[in-house]
């Protein structure tokens, strides 16, 4: 089981003060230009405000983890995301920092694996929210916008000016 200690690696790397560039590490490296699409693949992205996200992909079963963790390196909140043939996101559960499901996520994405709408439901399964990207043409979120649970438009938000907000799970 090679993923263990892959992810007890990645958690234990020093968090940097500010953003610093993803780490990775793949399970295997088989294909003629270097890329295994079927190799399991860790990442750790560290966030300006000392936070982490170790993201584990597995091709072979389409599942995706993010765990996003603090300077501490308590967990905050965990996606577990079901994948589609092209590896783009379907779905997913939102787990809490005590690992209870909060909510589920469903998810359209365009031909580039971008997701463009994400709903978001209670466990029972009623809406609560709705989001739809907005993208230019270099494939950068401009406008996020968001719905409530009656198909209202809260107010959209300018992802140039707000970062943070974008997208709203998936960093």
């Amino acid at each position: 089981m090679r993923i263990l200690p892959i992810l007890l690696a990645i958690a234990l790397i020093p968090l940097a003060p500010r953003a610093a560039p993803a780490q990775d590490d793949s399970s295997s490296d088989s294909s003629s230009d270097g890329a295994d699409t079927t190799a399991i693949r860790a990442t750790t992205m560290f966030h300006d405000d000392g936070t982490h996200t170790v993201t584990v992909i597995d091709p072979n079963k389409h599942t995706s983890e993010a765990s996003t963790y603090d300077a501490a390196n308590k967990l905050l909140r965990k996606v577990v995301y079901t994948l589609d043939d092209r590896n783009a996101f379907v779905s997913g559960i939102v787990y809490n920092a005590a690992n209870m499901p909060m909510y589920k996520a469903a998810y359209k994405c365009d031909d580039n694996n971008r997701v463009t709408e994400e709903d978001d439901y209670t466990m029972d399964d009623q809406l609560l929210r709705r989001f739809v990207y907005d993208f230019d043409s270099s494939g950068d979120i401009t406008q996020i916008h968001t719905f409530d649970s009656q198909g209202n438009e809260v107010m959209p938000t300018d992802a140039r000016k707000d970062p943070h907000t974008v997208p709203p799970r998936r960093h």
